[in-house]
């Protein structure tokens, strides 16, 4: 039987996004995301959405994991149901799954894509634990973990047969690969400024979802992160993914993401 539910379609860098607005009870929340992923097949991941107070918005995703790209998509649709107009700016504070601290989005109103609201937003992250995990680097938030893997080592269908077995082992509540190429320097006048491309692939036990996303905003954080610690260079780092660009700035162990969110349906 097919329900019925209400969900804003988010497009933050490729890695689409469906934030669901009908409550749900223990017994719908599997269907509806079952049935969320029947509806938009492009979907790569699903939340619910409950707002809080004009500037506080809660975020539960489907696994009860962290998601930075969620994160900024729900501070975006709660900015604009608050009336934010293009050219304007607010802060957004989202109570997300996977932490347990409220997380501050600078979020502000761009031009509209193909008539579409469309947004720029700018969170402060959690500072992860950085490590490392079978000769590779590993990237730990309390609500998701990343492994670096260049590019070269392991083929997808390796990692897809990996990361299953590796998320058991860490006991972690979901677990990317970041397939990662060499860092490059940037032709800018920023030398401290570098790109990395990356293609992430993530398992959600909690969904039993594993998807080759389009872009991952923890991974790329957590990609800008290890280069903070291990690269002379500077804290700035452009993230190119298959979904678009992604910039992570780290600041005295802080980690801050920047990227675009256009709201598809609200």
């Amino acid at each position: 039987m097919c329900m019925k539910f209400d969900y804003v379609l988010a497009d933050p860098t490729g890695n689409i996004t469906v934030l669901v607005k009908t409550p749900y009870t223990d017994d719908t929340r599997s269907d509806i995301i079952r049935e969320s992923f029947e509806k938009e097949p492009a979907c790569e991941q699903v939340g619910f959405i409950v707002p809080v107070s004009d500037r506080i918005i809660r975020l539960e995703m489907m696994g009860y994991e962290f998601c930075g790209h969620a994160t900024l998509s729900a501070a975006a649709w709660h900015a604009l149901m608050h009336g934010l107009k293009i050219g304007q700016e607010t802060v957004v504070s989202v109570d997300s799954s996977g932490v347990t601290d409220l997380l501050d989005a600078i979020v502000r109103r761009i031009p509209d894509r193909s008539g579409m609201p469309s947004f720029e937003g700018t969170v402060k992250m959690p500072v992860p634990e950085v490590s490392s995990f079978r000769g590779y680097p590993l990237v730990q938030f309390s609500g998701i973990s990343h492994l670096i893997v260049p590019a070269g080592d392991i083929s997808s269908e390796e990692a897809e047969q990996m990361i299953k077995r590796y998320t058991n082992e860490l006991a972690v509540p979901a677990l990317g690969m970041m397939l990662c190429s060499e860092f490059n320097e940037l032709v800018s006048e920023d030398p401290s400024s570098e790109s990395v491309s990356i293609r992430p692939l993530v398992y959600v036990p909690g969904s039993d979802t594993l998807i080759w996303e389009h872009g991952c905003a923890t991974g790329s954080t957590a990609v800008g992160c290890y280069r903070s610690q291990t690269s002379a260079a500077g804290s700035h780092t452009v993230i190119k993914q298959p979904g678009g660009i992604i910039h992570v700035d780290v600041t005295d162990g802080q980690p801050y993401l920047t990227a675009t969110v256009t709201l598809l349906s609200v």
